[in-house]
């Protein structure tokens, strides 16, 4: 794991159409990509162990194990950070929003209660509720100009000098080859499209602060990815293989492959593009604590 100052940042003259998007369905009724099935579970699983590897356990703000009574996922997926919290705080319950969830129908803790509902719309708890807060890969799908009334909520239903957690990505990788820039390429106009800026990750900090949150972090990982890298780049290596196959109806046209199968061919070469370049991809980790008074 190395973590890093520097921001670094690449530019390409691709040219990528976005006219299909208008298609996508707005927030309100899906996510930003539709729903993918089973690989999507498989990608959730697998980034899972990859951030749990990077912070050495589930969570790294430093909230009060014995006061953890009440806690809240924002996006929480595949359920698995919420099964694996609830396992071990049994004496906590554990809340969970998403607006596609894709949870386990009956085979989970008892202490675990998965609601469907859509945060931007505000949160469906009453003030001062939950010790922690958590959110993982969920603020990249919410529009830019929507975060800080999100946050906001977050600081509403958090009890008093309880605690909330992000960890989010920019969507940039350092030395990264050409295959691979121009996949996220593609990615970042996308998001871009629909009004999300990636970036926006880094000011997590910022905004927490201004909402009124204190003891603020916020802390960049660059993460390496590819089998170079050993067991955290082969995690890593492995979950953005399982992304890309599974959204792969959504992006070989639009990177200029006439067929699914020869773009999935063509990403095959990502291992050994891996092996020469050694890039790394720039996640963030922001916390802060709603004041006592």
């Amino acid at each position: 794991m190395k973590i890093d100052s520097d921001i670094e940042s690449y530019t390409s003259s691709t040219e990528i159409n976005t006219e299909w998007m208008d298609n996508i369905p707005t927030y309100e009724e899906s996510p930003l990509v539709p729903d993918l099935g089973e690989g999507e579970i498989d990608h959730s699983l697998m980034q899972h162990y990859s951030y749990k590897y990077m912070c050495q356990g589930n969570f790294t703000s430093p909230v009060k194990k014995e006061n953890l009574k009440k806690c809240l996922e924002i996006g929480y997926g595949s359920g698995i950070w919420m099964m694996e919290m609830a396992s071990e705080y049994p004496n906590c319950n554990f809340y969970g929003i998403d607006i596609q969830p894709k949870t386990p129908d009956s085979t989970f803790p008892n202490n675990c209660e998965f609601i469907k509902d859509n945060v931007k719309k505000g949160i469906p708890f009453p003030d001062e509720t939950f010790d922690f807060v958590y959110l993982r890969m969920t603020m990249i799908y919410i529009e830019s100009n929507k975060w800080k009334p999100v946050i906001s909520e977050i600081f509403r239903v958090l009890k008093k000098g309880g605690w909330v957690e992000f960890l989010e990505t920019d969507m940039t990788f350092k030395s990264s080859g050409k295959i691979l820039k121009s996949i996220m390429k593609f990615w970042i106009d996308m998001f871009e499209a629909k009004k999300i800026d990636p970036k926006l990750t880094r000011q997590l900090g910022t905004i927490l602060s201004e909402t009124g949150f204190i003891n603020v972090l916020n802390k960049k990982y660059s993460l390496p990815i590819g089998s170079w890298a050993g067991t955290l780049g082969k995690i890593r290596s492995q979950s953005l293989d399982i992304w890309l196959y599974v959204t792969a109806d959504i992006s070989y046209k639009n990177l200029g492959f006439d067929t699914k199968e020869e773009y999935l061919k063509h990403i095959e070469n990502l291992e050994t593009e891996y092996s020469e370049f050694k890039p790394y991809g720039d996640q963030y980790i922001a916390y802060g604590q709603k004041p006592l008074n």
